[in-house]
């Protein structure tokens, strides 16, 4: 994914904090997270912020039912959404034309964003206009033909100043919905620069201004987004370059300092490689959680009912084979149980665990078989099945001796497995399904 050095760093923490056997770990994995934002180039002074806000929220929900660790997860994750903005902003387009100016330094790919951008619009059934505004880069009004003709969207005719080529267009924007102009950068917002931008702007009237800026600018992008911001005013940000090695906190973090909002990022070179901005999805991401808010949706569509009973005996290493029938006609909606233990944080799923799953998802349908023809008795003692009543099992649902035998075993390592596991974190996990331990 995007940010991947950053996201690591999280991702250590967090799975430091779910292994730990006690709340002797709080702190240090808070320290563990200061250190990952600090050096994926975040804000120190809004790190220092969040770090006392986490501290804070935490000791606010003392006494209130949730185990340490769950409370510093889900603290963590509010607050690192409130960071990066708790809700998915989009551009409204709430006027027709309706005008986006792209600005930004050499380097942060407006050119390519600008078709992007257009792409996105177009494939969502809006006319859009391209507007070659970069008069000072050579051959950048040819790139942007070039790209404006992979998507087929149509290009504003050339002009040697900016500013001429707003006025020789601007009885055409009527003709569209949405109106995409592609300025011109330099290495550093210099006085040219600003006059510039100033008179694009006052020219074309823009509904939106957009900063361009890529993920691996660090701490530096706070500086160009309070320029660019005091000069024209940013009502949005795309983020660009987030395929590659960089940290990109501080593009981040720069969206929260200037208030504006980061509405899309780019994920990759090709035309249709942008994405919509969604800060919950995108923390749950740089935490390792989305797998479990995944989970959790499919259960909700797939309307699955969990046995409260049941789910306590497992968690415990308590249960019997009657247990396990109960849970298996869920677990086989839900997919494969290797690919759903890997959606849990802080699941052991490698060595012996990870062939157990694999081989109960494997046989699931065939156990199940084999569970049909077991009197009441065995399901819940299972301790009372002999060589004779495996063998009456076996011909009574048409599977063979081993099998059977098999299913006894691995119901006999799933309860060792279930007892050495972290049981808290599971219970964290079935509070998510809304079981009431």
């Amino acid at each position: 994914m995007a940010f991947d050095s950053l996201a690591n760093r999280l991702k250590e923490g967090i799975k430091k904090l779910l292994n730990s056997t006690g709340n002797e770990k709080v702190e240090e994995v808070i320290t563990e997270i200061r250190k990952a934002l600090l050096e994926g180039d975040v804000d120190p002074s809004l790190i220092e912020r969040f770090i006392q806000k986490v501290r804070d929220d935490i000791k606010s929900k003392k006494g209130k039912g949730l185990l340490t660790r769950e409370r510093v997860i889900d603290v963590i994750y509010n607050n690192l959404v409130d960071v990066l903005g708790s809700t998915e902003t989009k551009i409204d387009v709430n006027t027709v034309p309706y005008k986006i100016l792209l600005v930004g330094l050499f380097g942060s790919g407006k050119t390519t964003t600008a078709a992007k951008l257009a792409n996105y619009y177009k494939k969502r059934g809006y006319r859009v206009l391209l507007l070659g505004l970069d008069t000072f880069r050579p051959a950048a009004f040819e790139q942007l033909t070039q790209l404006s003709k992979q998507i087929n969207v149509k290009i504003a005719s050339a002009g040697k100043n900016p500013v001429d080529i707003i006025k020789a267009n601007v009885a055409s924007f009527k003709n569209y919905d949405i109106i995409i102009g592609d300025s011109a950068g330099r290495d550093a917002l210099d006085e040219n620069l600003v006059k510039e931008i100033k008179g694009v702007n006052e020219a074309f009237k823009p509904n939106n201004v957009t900063l361009v800026i890529p993920a691996d600018l660090g701490q530096n992008a706070s500086v160009q987004v309070k320029a660019f911001h005091e000069l024209l005013g940013i009502n949005s940000i795309i983020l660009t370059k987030t395929d590659g090695t960089a940290n990109g906190g501080g593009a981040l973090t720069a969206a929260y300092i200037s208030g504006a909002k980061v509405v899309f990022i780019g994920t990759g070179e090709k035309i249709n490689e942008l994405e919509e901005f969604d800060p919950k999805k995108f923390v749950s991401k740089l935490l390792g959680l989305e797998g479990l808010e995944s989970l959790l949706k499919k259960a909700e569509e797939e309307n699955i009912q969990v046995n409260e009973e049941s789910v306590k005996k497992v968690i415990k290493g308590e249960f019997n084979l009657m247990d396990i029938y109960d849970q298996y006609a869920s677990t086989k909606k839900l997919g494969p149980m290797d690919k759903l233990a890997s959606l849990i944080p802080g699941m052991p799923t490698s060595g012996n665990t990870k062939e157990l799953l694999e081989k109960q998802g494997e046989n699931i349908g065939k156990f199940t078989t084999i569970m049909d023809s077991m009197t009441k008795q065995e399901l819940e003692e299972p301790n009372t099945i002999n060589s004779a009543r495996i063998k009456r099992i076996a011909n009574g649902s048409g599977q063979t001796e081993e099998l059977v035998r098999e299913l006894l075993d691995q119901y006999k390592k799933m309860k060792t497995v279930m007892k050495m596991s972290n049981n808290k974190q599971i219970s964290g996990l079935m509070r998510r399904f809304g079981v009431k331990l």
